[in-house]
């Protein structure tokens, strides 16, 4: 009785480990950066967390360009993360980050334009090192649950491989996560209409023309 009570225990504990492998969807390879015409190409290889900012004054209404904005995110693969009414934070797939900073572009003027980037290769492998160890152990602990002889036993082990399960999930999401925010750059635009003079502005704007063309001449 105590082998078929120790051998249900162990199966209890080895089915939520065991079955998200096998109903989970194929996962697809973790990203790999795809570095921009204007990445160094002594950055191959290496993850780099990319985030681009710029201030957009558009011919247009600020409704309208975020509109357009928004639309050209998901056409080309991104999201759009965070909106208010006068600016977007998109994710955009690195490899076609340009293509959107080019679209943005032909809205209006860009200005203040800022491209930062982050490398996050050494913590990723550490993580990635770290995850496998944890396996390692998790595996042990469960051969150890297989051949204990006591509840004692049996409780302590499990409450060691909690804790350890615990952490395998933790890192597997940052590491997903990692994966995601090098495929994706994150690209921040704040949009502006440009202020336009009043009838008094634009005579005050003529006599500026006139006195400059004078002192050309």
């Amino acid at each position: 009785m105590a082998k078929v009570f120790k051998a249900l225990r162990f199966l209890f504990f080895l089915l939520p480990v065991l079955l998200p492998s096998c109903a989970a969807a194929p996962r697809a390879e973790p990203a790999v950066f795809a570095p921009s015409e204007n990445q160094e190409a002594s950055d191959g290889g290496r993850m780099i967390v990319i985030s681009v900012s710029l201030d957009l004054f558009v011919r247009n209404t600020e409704e309208e360009a975020r509109a357009q904005l928004i639309h050209r995110a998901g056409s080309l693969g991104g999201f759009v993360q965070n909106a208010t009414a006068n600016a977007i934070v998109a994710r955009i797939p690195s490899a076609r980050m340009d293509e959107f900073l080019d679209y943005a572009r032909t809205l209006g003027e860009a200005e203040n334009e800022r491209r930062t980037g982050r490398d996050i290769t050494d913590q990723f492998r550490n993580d990635a090192i770290r995850l496998d160890g944890l396996k390692n152990v998790r595996n042990r602990y469960l051969a150890l649950l297989d051949r204990a002889n006591t509840i004692n036993e049996m409780l302590n082990i499990e409450r060691e491989l909690e804790r350890i399960v615990l952490e395998i999930e933790r890192l597997e999401a940052r590491l997903r996560q990692a994966e995601t925010n090098v495929a994706y750059t994150t690209v921040t635009v704040r949009v502006m209409e440009r202020a336009r003079p009043g009838p008094v502005g634009w005579v005050f704007y003529g006599l500026f023309l006139g006195i400059r063309w004078l002192f050309v001449w």
